[in-house]
């Protein structure tokens, strides 16, 4: 594949999500619902559902919550809000390990699982596949039949097989590419997907369905959480998306439409088939009378579809966090991303520890790094929206001033040249300002004037330091601000005395020529109210009549600005809402409940299967059952 500039479209982002939902865990729903019954499996994907798109899309708005990045635009990674949110540096550490385990482990487990299936699809169609074993046999290794393990050569440790080899020829190329060039493989996988899923409804509609085979509420509700939960663990592929598309839409469509296809295929797989735990959906067709070419084409297509098309972006993305959060270098977040999980996935391509791996590290890690830290950091972002967009606020004053000081020396060093190159006339002073012009006012009047200058005076120098500083930042700084107010009005409780008594002398004025015609009364009214002054009229005017009070408004403004007002103060974009329509508070209710249910399902898969080791049994591996 070589790769060329692409961008992720609205049904390229679909497919991507939901090539990330659908896997290998399509086969084995049928037999969630023969154990586990109708209802509880039914409840457990509605669950499942809201908690996947809460999670994605509440991390989205914690996202859109970093000042700059409200539209996006910093391509912020899902690590890179850890360093931003998370101030303990243990639990910043402690959440990065969680993270590259989680994303380590998915890929891992998928290239073990995709040469496992190819390793059959050899065996199948071509009669054999082979292999250099390590122990108990050793060298070359070929095998002709499928076994009851999952993989052909058994529990044979094996250095290399012939499906191992496919699956890294097919991947590496898609994986050294940026996300957005995989879009049409992606495209292509979703569309097969669909083909494989209504091949196989057709078939165990043909085989013949039978509803008993499907209790109300079953006997054993032990694969319940960890078959349907951890089947929706595409939340840290959503960060890496591009977000041009309408990404709430993406996120419910895309959930929506895993959740139909995984509970068709275990409603129709269920009534059709029984199924044994060493069984899956595609060796019970393959055994049935109804199997066909076309099934033969299904069972060829699901690895590409269902398995392989996830191993690219999972590695992409891994990539993009290492490189975008600059925990590492490219070459350096490559070898991480794309040369340590092969190295690792060779000892689980044969064997029964492939069960064992996967189910833990999806307890442990994957679990918790899609449906536990994505509600804490968009707790976070909300505690620290204001802080941060003031952080912003005062860089970007910062810089601004760093660029005026430069651009005022440079001016200076310019005239300073300049002063040798060119003679200059001889400076004559001016003359002084005439004296001020002689009053007949008594001295109580000419100090109430000089107290009411002063007062101009200090607002002035008051406004004089506003218009040095950044506005916005001023407005933040102001001990009270009112709504609809002008930058340089004055309180009402900071104007001297003298103000208050002339304005009462006004009004007693005003009231007394009531008797005046309704023209005068209105224009005097008029004249009233818009009539303003500029700080050097008031000082030009020497007639009391003409001081008037700045007008406020009668309702301040409350001391904890709500979202609406403070975007609106500073003319920021609004961030992205994961509900829209809704308050804040909602949004945290919706955080808060969503992260009480997952810790509740989370650990109680943990203790049960605690609880099951206790007794010498592991729920978790098919090997021991």
């Amino acid at each position: 594949m070589i790769c060329g500039q692409s961008k992720i479209t609205f049904i390229g982002a679909i497919s991507l999500l939901v090539s990330e939902m659908i896997g290998p865990g399509l086969v084995t729903i049928p037999i969630l619902f023969e154990s586990a019954g109708l209802i509880t499996p039914l409840i457990m994907f509605g669950v499942a559902l809201m908690l996947a798109c809460s999670s994605a899309l509440l991390l989205v708005e914690a996202l859109s919550s970093i000042p700059g990045n409200e539209k996006f635009e910093k391509k912020i990674e899902y690590i890179s809000l850890f360093s931003i949110l998370i101030d303990n540096r243990i639990i910043r550490m402690i959440s990065y390990f969680i993270l590259f385990l989680s994303i380590e482990s998915m890929i891992i487990a998928t290239i073990a699982l995709t040469s496992q299936a190819f390793d059959a699809i050899l065996v199948r169609f071509f009669g054999s596949t082979c292999g250099i074993g390590l122990y108990p046999d050793k060298g070359w290794i070929c095998v002709q039949n499928l076994n009851d393990f999952i993989s052909p050569f058994g529990n044979r440790l094996m250095f290399v097989t012939g499906g191992f080899m496919i699956t890294f020829v097919l991947v590496i190329p898609m994986a050294i590419c940026n996300l957005g060039e995989n879009v049409k493989i992606q495209i292509l996988s979703f569309i097969s997907l669909i083909f494989v899923i209504i091949t196989w409804i057709i078939a165990c509609i043909m085989n013949g369905l039978n509803p008993d085979r499907i209790p109300v509420i079953g006997n054993d509700q032990s694969l319940l959480v960890g078959t349907v939960l951890f089947n929706y663990a595409f939340i840290i592929t959503v960060p890496s998306m591009n977000q041009d598309v309408s990404i709430r839409k993406v996120v419910w469509m895309s959930v929506g439409i895993t959740s139909l296809a995984y509970i068709l295929i275990g409603l129709f797989g269920a009534m059709a088939f029984h199924y044994d735990l060493a069984s899956n959906l595609i060796s019970e067709i393959r055994k049935s009378k109804i199997h066909n070419v076309f099934t033969d084409i299904a069972t060829l297509l699901f690895p590409f579809c269902g398995l392989l098309a996830s191993i690219p972006v999972d590695t992409i993305v891994f990539r993009y966090n290492l490189i975008r959060s600059e925990v590492c270098n490219y070459p350096m977040a490559t070898f991480i991303s794309l040369v340590i999980p092969w190295c690792i996935a060779l000892p689980f391509q044969t064997g029964f520890w492939l069960n064992t791996f996967t189910n833990w590290t999806s307890l442990l890690f994957i679990s918790t790094a899609n449906f536990l830290i994505p509600f804490c950091l968009f707790h976070q972002s909300q505690k620290k929206a204001k802080i941060l967009q003031t952080l912003e606020l005062a860089k970007e004053a910062a810089s601004s001033m760093n660029e005026s000081n430069e651009e005022n020396k440079n001016i200076d060093d310019k005239k300073n040249k300049e002063k040798d190159y060119f003679a200059r006339e001889p400076i004559i002073s001016l003359p002084p300002p005439p004296p001020p012009l002689s009053s007949n006012n008594s001295p109580e009047e000419e100090k109430e004037k000089s107290a009411f200058q002063k007062h101009l005076e200090r607002h002035l120098q008051k406004l004089e330091k506003q218009k040095l500083e950044n506005p916005q930042l001023e407005k933040l700084k102001r001990a009270k601000v009112y709504r609809n107010m002008s930058a340089d009005a004055v309180p009402i409780d900071e104007l001297p005395d003298i103000i208050l008594k002339k304005n009462v002398k006004k009004n007693d004025s005003l009231s007394s020529n009531n008797n005046n015609d309704d023209d005068v009364n209105n224009n005097n009214i008029i004249n009233n109210n818009n009539n303003v002054f500029s700080p050097g009229e008031l000082y030009e005017s020497n007639e009391a009549d003409k001081t008037y009070i700045p007008s406020h408004p009668s309702t301040p403004r409350s001391v904890s600005t709500d979202d609406e007002e403070f975007y609106s103060l500073f003319n920021y974009v609004k961030p992205f809402k994961a509900f829209p329509g809704t308050s804040k508070k909602f949004s945290m209710i919706v955080s808060y409940s969503a992260a009480s249910v997952s810790i509740i399902l989370i650990s109680s898969v943990i203790i049960y299967d605690f609880i099951g080791l206790a007794h010498g049994k592991n729920f978790f591996d098919s090997g021991s059952n």
